[in-house]
Protein backbone atom coordinates (compact mmCIF):
# COMPACT_ATOMS: atom_id res chain seq x y z
CA UNK A 1 0.00 0.00 0.00
CA UNK A 2 3.05 2.18 0.47
CA UNK A 3 3.87 2.17 -3.05
CA UNK A 4 0.28 3.28 -4.00
CA UNK A 5 0.50 6.32 -2.00
CA UNK A 6 3.81 7.80 -2.63
CA UNK A 7 5.38 9.56 -4.98
CA UNK A 8 8.29 8.01 -7.54
CA UNK A 9 11.01 9.92 -8.39
CA UNK A 10 14.40 9.28 -10.79
CA UNK A 11 17.11 11.57 -12.24
CA UNK A 12 19.68 10.48 -14.57
CA UNK A 13 22.49 12.57 -14.34
CA UNK A 14 24.24 13.42 -17.29
CA UNK A 15 27.79 11.39 -17.39
CA UNK A 16 30.07 13.87 -16.20
CA UNK A 17 28.35 15.99 -14.58
CA UNK A 18 29.08 18.39 -12.00
CA UNK A 19 27.96 17.91 -8.36
CA UNK A 20 25.81 21.47 -7.47
CA UNK A 21 24.93 23.30 -4.39
CA UNK A 22 21.13 22.77 -3.38
CA UNK A 23 19.11 25.81 -5.11
CA UNK A 24 15.12 26.80 -3.46
CA UNK A 25 12.60 24.94 -5.25
CA UNK A 26 10.27 28.13 -5.62
CA UNK A 27 12.65 29.63 -7.89
CA UNK A 28 13.38 26.81 -10.14
CA UNK A 29 11.91 28.05 -14.06
CA UNK A 30 9.66 25.19 -15.49
CA UNK A 31 9.64 25.43 -19.97
CA UNK A 32 7.83 23.21 -21.93
CA UNK A 33 10.55 24.14 -25.09
CA UNK A 34 13.87 25.66 -24.45
CA UNK A 35 14.83 28.77 -22.74
CA UNK A 36 16.56 31.65 -24.38
CA UNK A 37 19.48 31.91 -21.76
CA UNK A 38 22.07 29.43 -22.50
CA UNK A 39 22.41 26.60 -19.82
CA UNK A 40 24.46 23.58 -18.99
CA UNK A 41 22.38 20.70 -18.76
CA UNK A 42 22.82 17.96 -15.65
CA UNK A 43 20.42 15.59 -16.48
CA UNK A 44 16.94 13.45 -17.06
CA UNK A 45 14.30 13.96 -14.13
CA UNK A 46 10.81 12.82 -13.87
CA UNK A 47 8.21 12.11 -10.90
CA UNK A 48 4.92 10.11 -10.94
CA UNK A 49 2.45 11.54 -7.96
CA UNK A 50 -0.84 11.06 -7.16
CA UNK A 51 -2.39 13.83 -7.74
CA UNK A 52 -2.85 16.59 -9.98
CA UNK A 53 -0.53 18.59 -12.43
CA UNK A 54 0.08 21.18 -9.64
CA UNK A 55 1.14 18.51 -7.02
CA UNK A 56 3.89 16.56 -9.91
CA UNK A 57 5.46 19.77 -11.16
CA UNK A 58 5.85 21.46 -7.21
CA UNK A 59 7.46 17.72 -6.26
CA UNK A 60 9.66 17.89 -9.76
CA UNK A 61 10.62 21.49 -8.43
CA UNK A 62 11.37 20.23 -5.06
CA UNK A 63 13.77 17.07 -6.46
CA UNK A 64 15.48 19.73 -9.40
CA UNK A 65 16.51 22.13 -6.17
CA UNK A 66 18.29 19.26 -3.90
CA UNK A 67 20.32 18.77 -7.03
CA UNK A 68 21.11 22.45 -7.21
CA UNK A 69 19.94 22.61 -11.13
CA UNK A 70 18.28 26.25 -11.51
CA UNK A 71 15.13 24.92 -14.17
CA UNK A 72 13.84 22.11 -15.80
CA UNK A 73 13.50 22.31 -19.65
CA UNK A 74 10.94 20.17 -22.12
CA UNK A 75 8.84 19.24 -19.18
CA UNK A 76 6.08 17.03 -20.31
CA UNK A 77 3.27 16.03 -18.20
CA UNK A 78 1.23 12.50 -18.50
CA UNK A 79 -1.96 11.23 -15.90
CA UNK A 80 -3.14 8.46 -15.50
CA UNK A 81 -6.67 7.98 -15.61
CA UNK A 82 -7.06 4.54 -13.68
CA UNK A 83 -4.96 5.62 -10.54
CA UNK A 84 -5.32 9.31 -10.58
CA UNK A 85 -1.65 9.79 -11.04
CA UNK A 86 0.25 12.37 -12.78
CA UNK A 87 3.49 11.87 -14.13
CA UNK A 88 6.03 14.64 -15.28
CA UNK A 89 9.44 15.04 -16.72
CA UNK A 90 12.02 16.72 -18.22
CA UNK A 91 16.13 17.84 -17.91
CA UNK A 92 17.35 19.30 -15.31
CA UNK A 93 19.66 22.34 -16.22
CA UNK A 94 21.95 24.78 -14.52
CA UNK A 95 21.67 28.37 -16.51
CA UNK A 96 24.72 30.26 -17.60
CA UNK A 97 25.29 34.10 -16.95
CA UNK A 98 23.72 36.50 -18.80
CA UNK A 99 27.18 38.28 -20.58
CA UNK A 100 26.39 41.73 -21.77
CA UNK A 101 28.68 42.68 -24.41
CA UNK A 102 30.10 45.52 -23.42
CA UNK A 103 29.50 48.76 -25.78
CA UNK A 104 32.48 50.54 -27.24
CA UNK A 105 32.49 53.67 -27.84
Amino acid sequence: MTLLSGCFYAYYPQTGSTTYMPTQAEYIEIYSGVPEQEYLVMGSIAADVLGNSDAAIKHLKKKAANMGADAVIKVQVTTSSTCGGTGVSGVAVKMKPNVVAAVQE
